[in-house]
């Protein structure tokens, strides 16, 4: 007759509690380590910067059809209390701006608008872009009738 401890000699490989215990270091190690090799904040701001540039195509398609109802090609529209400005039916780069209603202006604002520097055009940087020309989505004006603005974003480097 073999004794209990020979058996227990000649066992190989680990117990069920070795390998729960494993598992579980493994597991702590994955929960505290993946946040500092998985960075998601360029990704939010590239979902926001393309957030933007929906409601920049929203508010324009909004406005063109109010002014196609008022028959008014060139002259200013009130929407929203707002004194809206267009252009061959669709918003100025200063009426889509009063549209989008972003705040732009205080310290803790999420975007930058640039309108001053490209003739007709309005551009959303995000403030915390990595580079200001590739995380911004842009509002150029047209200059046809009846041809919608070219409503842009670049999200390559946010």
């Amino acid at each position: 007759m073999k004794s209990s401890l020979n058996v227990k000699a000649n066992q190989k490989g680990f117990t069920l509690i070795e390998l729960v215990v494993v598992i579980v270091i493994l597991g702590i190690l994955a929960v505290t380590a993946a946040p500092k090799f998985i960075d998601l904040t360029s990704d939010a701001k590239a979902s926001t910067v393309q957030a933007v540039q929906g409601a920049l195509n929203s508010a324009a398609d909004l406005a063109h059809a109010k002014a196609l109802v008022e028959w008014s090609v060139n002259e200013p529209i009130s929407i929203a209390g707002q004194n809206i400005t267009f252009k061959n039916t669709y918003p100025t780069r200063e009426g889509i701006a009063l549209l989008m209603d972003i705040d732009t202006s205080s310290s803790n604002a999420s975007f930058i608008l640039d309108n001053t520097t490209d003739a007709g055009v309005a551009s959303y940087t995000h403030a915390d872009a990595v580079d200001a020309d590739k995380c911004l989505a842009t509002y150029t004006e047209t200059d046809n009738k009846d041809v919608k603005p070219v409503i842009t974003s670049n999200t390559d480097d946010c």
